[in-house]
């Protein structure tokens, strides 16, 4: 297998390990017995929480959308390298299945699928949810099943794991070395991000507006890249000597993975290869198809409600045979037909679930039949980003400019200039990777893609520029009166 690391893929971030080069990295990850004897650090962790995005001005009066959270697990630098390099490992046998099963454009998450034959350009989200709704289109009626795992890293039975890992490799078991990957990503363990910080002298009870509260006590630019030596994570993280005790925590479960780390992608596709290929025959043999991307499924099968509760009850009792813990809860169902008419037009019928009643919503997209919109909850997601830069763009004006009055703060800053840094309207390029687009550029590329069908992404986000215009403004005058 050939596996590239480029410099720029060097990671920097604080963890427990030293800053490795590409060289060293190389000889640690191409090396078996070095994998196999690698001491694996433990996860950090900690909490991502978010507000969905609400516009006051076009929202006054409405409820505030309640926080959402996630838990965000990171591995050491090595490990992470270690991780990847398997997860390559892991990927060439797996799409050798696909292929051999006739999986290729039934599962489409976290694979590298081109655009178009000789081209280097990735399908991403935009490109899967376009295949589906041209899919739906061709057909003269039928139902369409959207299904949602709940919790699914979490709920991988790692005897399955082992079981898929080894056919993958023809291996009767796996060799010391992919054994330790496997141990290390299942028996994973992990620290808590603010108790280490607060163990090892970084985080601690400071004033801020009169009051004690926990905060960095170093400016969190100046956490190095190790956190600490060898020796000080024996002892005061994992307990070793007795001065303090371990803050380290182990999955003792024979179920669950972390989610984010370099290689639970892969095998949170290869955990159910047999599910799909049990998925596709259903939905094959009747004239429908099936896509999975990671937890989410979509089932569409010709006729009417009957057919696709039908398909979707099968899905819910076939999956139970991969794992007790794998749960589509029917909450998490929902259920939109198609039909054509005599003038060869496509409408949707609402049947049931909590999504689906402005039309079918896949893959951060809503799809009426006629038209294809940007979901509300993928516009919130758009907006929740363009926020959190530019809070960082205001925030960063204001401390380079210590002391200046309102008057000079604002009459310098360079709203237009931020508008451009957001849209890059100019330099738009799609060859770049999705995660790399800004809002803009990311509904530009979605209408460019749906066509005639999304003519009216754009319509949703006209007022992109103006709302940067307005917010920012109004973040400066926010972060100008805390900052007198």
């Amino acid at each position: 297998m050939h596996w590239e690391l480029k410099k720029k893929d060097l990671k920097r971030y604080p963890h427990f390990d030293k800053f490795l080069s590409i060289e060293s990295v190389l000889s640690i990850v191409q090396n078996p017995d070095k994998v196999r004897t690698n001491a694996f650090f433990p996860f950090i962790r900690y909490s991502k929480s978010y507000q969905p995005f609400r516009d006051h001005d076009k929202n006054k009066g409405e409820k505030k959308p309640d926080k959402k959270s996630r838990l965000i697990r990171y591995a050491s630098r090595r490990d992470a390298y270690i991780f990847s390099y398997y997860r390559g490992l892991i990927s060439e046998k797996y799409e050798i299945e696909l292929d051999r099963l006739g999986l290729k454009d039934c599962v489409i998450a976290y694979r590298k699928i081109p655009v178009s034959e000789g081209t280097k350009q990735g399908k991403c989200n935009i490109n899967f949810a376009k295949d589906a709704f041209d899919r739906i289109r061709s057909m003269e009626s039928c139902s369409v099943a959207v299904l949602d795992i709940s919790k699914y890293f979490e709920s991988l039975e790692h005897r399955h794991i082992y079981d898929i890992w080894c056919r993958l490799f023809s291996f009767s078991e796996l060799p010391p070395d992919h054994s330790a990957v496997f141990r290390n990503i299942t028996k994973y363990r992990v620290v808590d991000q603010e108790n280490m910080y607060e163990r090892l002298g970084f985080m601690g009870m400071v004033m801020k507006n009169g009051a004690e509260v926990k905060g960095y006590l170093v400016p969190y630019k100046k956490i190095p890249n190790q956190l600490c030596s060898p020796r000080d994570f024996r002892k005061k993280i994992a307990g070793e000597g007795g001065e303090f005790s371990s803050i380290i925590e182990k999955n003792d479960l024979d179920y669950g993975i972390p989610q984010g780390a370099p290689i639970s992608d892969i095998i949170a596709n290869f955990y159910l290869i047999d599910f799909d290929v049990l998925m596709n025959s259903y939905v094959s043999r009747i004239g429908g198809f099936y896509m999975r991307y990671s937890d989410d499924i979509l089932l569409v099968v010709p006729g009417g409600t009957a057919q696709g509760q039908m398909a979707r009850d099968f899905a819910c009792n076939a999956i139970k045979r991969y794992g007790e813990h794998l749960q589509i809860k029917d909450s998490k169902c929902s259920l939109v037909n198609f039909s054509k008419s005599e003038d060869l037009d496509t409408s949707y019928e609402y049947i049931e679930g909590e999504k689906g009643k402005n039309g079918l919503e896949y893959l951060g997209f809503r799809f009426d039949g006629k038209n294809v919109y940007l979901r509300d909850a993928t516009l919130s997601g758009l907006y929740r980003k363009t926020m959190r830069s530019m809070h960082h763009e205001v925030r960063s004006f204001v401390a380079r400019y210590p002391g200046k009055d309102r008057e000079f703060l604002m009459s310098n800053f360079n709203v237009e200039e931020l508008i451009k840094k957001f849209g890059r309207v100019e330099d738009f390029d799609d060859s770049k990777n999705c995660e790399d687009w800004t809002f803009w550029t990311y509904t530009r590329r979605a209408s460019d893609v749906f066509g005639n069908d999304g003519r009216n992404i754009l319509m949703q986000v006209k007022n992109h520029k103006q709302f940067i215009r307005r917010r920012s403004l109004q973040e400066l005058e926010d972060r100008i009166a805390l900052s007198k």
